[in-house]
């Protein structure tokens, strides 16, 4: 069974990235496939949502049809 996905990313003029994923797939695999740095984070609300981990397997957490963000890491606090 597979899931599609549509992954925006931060900062890009290019179109969303369509992308199938598989059971036991992680976020660190997405990453991997679509070539982009790990030091970017996958979230489902880019303003507000809380990340995935770069282990997690992401294929448990998103329904068919998903959109995903891809945006910065950002440090909060000292």
């Amino acid at each position: 069974m597979e899931k599609h996905l549509v992954i925006k990313i931060s900062g890009s003029t290019e179109e969303p990235k369509e992308l199938t994923i598989h059971p036991g797939t992680t976020v660190k695999d997405v990453l991997d496939s679509l070539g982009i740095s790990r030091n970017m984070i996958l979230t489902q609300d880019p303003a507000s949502g809380t990340p995935f981990g770069i282990d997690e397997v992401l294929y448990d957490r998103v329904d068919n049809g998903s959109k995903l963000y891809c945006v910065p890491q950002m440090e909060v606090g000292r």
